[in-house]
């Protein structure tokens, strides 16, 4: 756990935010880029619960049952907002917009944006205290955005817009505020939303076959990737369960290259030049051995993956393979 240490209780930094709410941001960053290093971006909420000590004092990140957490140890502003993903069969309370372009908007807590919650918010965006973004990719797993600032605020609406800042700007500097150019904090923003929409595309993938590859079976989370069907750089490669697969690195790069395809049915070829090889294991047991297998389908039907695309995609791995 992060310690983080400040002069006094009451102390005011030239801005007006005391020093012990910056000591707390500034400890809660911290252990945020811990549980990012630790989890590779897909940070289980039951990880982000156990929070930080500072002076002594554990300090919840976030609260589970409220989108925005202001801890009793801080005076003023938000040090989290949250969104989730509701289960399967479910819908979500609250409308959080993630575009393609410009600001996230979130959505204020319940109607009244004199609210206690609502409240602590808008001190964050009076005093552009930045604050932690808990951003879910899945229900139960989030990736950590900070440093975040709220750069409009619209009661009438009942939303904000928030904007990601450079956490690499932040690690080198002594102080909390941070003057970030706009061009720069547009350029994050846009960055941290592409790695948002691949984060929860591999976590959708990856859940749907049980995290396991769909060739080999091979069960290490670490090992597996989300493989686009029609390429993400295609218009219709878009990051949906049915254009996915889950395999392990080595069958990603294989499919990619068109040295293995897999068929509208399932069935697994191997491109006949690396038939006509022969090596040691890996290539005999790990690639060569599944010619003629069949794949691991979803646990789930509408999981599986749309027969159109595969087609197409096996297509174009037999005029490369020359099958």
């Amino acid at each position: 756990m992060e310690v983080c240490s400040h002069p006094g209780t009451h102390a005011r930094s030239r801005d007006g935010v005391s020093d012990q709410d910056t000591a707390i941001r500034m400890a809660a960053f911290a252990r945020c880029g811990e549980l990012l290093r630790a989890h590779g971006g897909a940070v289980p909420w039951g990880a982000i619960q156990h929070g930080f000590t500072c002076e002594g004092e554990h300090i919840h990140l976030g609260s589970t049952p409220r989108g925005i957490h202001r801890p009793a140890q801080m005076h003023r502003g938000a040090l989290s907002i949250k969104t989730i993903k509701p289960k399967r069969g479910r819908t979500a309370r609250y409308d959080d917009a993630l575009g393609d372009d410009g600001d996230f908007i979130y959505a204020f807590q319940g109607d009244d944006p004199n609210s206690r919650d609502n409240v602590a918010l808008r001190e964050s965006f009076e005093d552009q205290s930045p604050l932690i973004y808990f951003y879910a990719l899945v229900p139960g797993v989030y990736d950590i955005l900070f440093p975040c600032d709220l750069t409009g605020w619209d009661p009438r609406a009942l939303r904000c817009t928030v904007a990601v800042g450079s956490r690499h700007e932040l690690a080198r500097q002594a102080e909390i505020r941070i003057v970030r150019p706009p061009l720069d904090r547009r350029y994050t923003t846009v960055e941290a939303k592409i790695r948002l929409h691949q984060g929860e595309f591999r976590e959708l993938v990856l859940g749907a076959y049980d995290r396991r590859c769909a060739i080999s079976g091979l069960p290490i989370p670490d090992l597996l990737e989300a493989a686009h069907i029609i390429p993400d750089r295609d218009a219709r490669g878009r990051p949906e369960v049915s254009n996915g697969l889950c395999l392990s690195t080595l069958h990603h790069s294989a499919y990619d290259r068109n040295l293995l395809g897999i068929d509208p049915d399932g069935g697994i070829q191997v491109a006949p030049a690396v038939l006509e090889q022969h090596d040691g294991p890996t290539l005999e047991q790990a690639i060569k051995g599944y010619h003629g297998q069949r794949i691991r389908w979803p646990r789930h039907a509408e999981d599986r993956p749309n027969r159109e695309a595969l087609a197409e995609r096996f297509e174009g791995f037999r005029a490369e393979a020359k099958v």
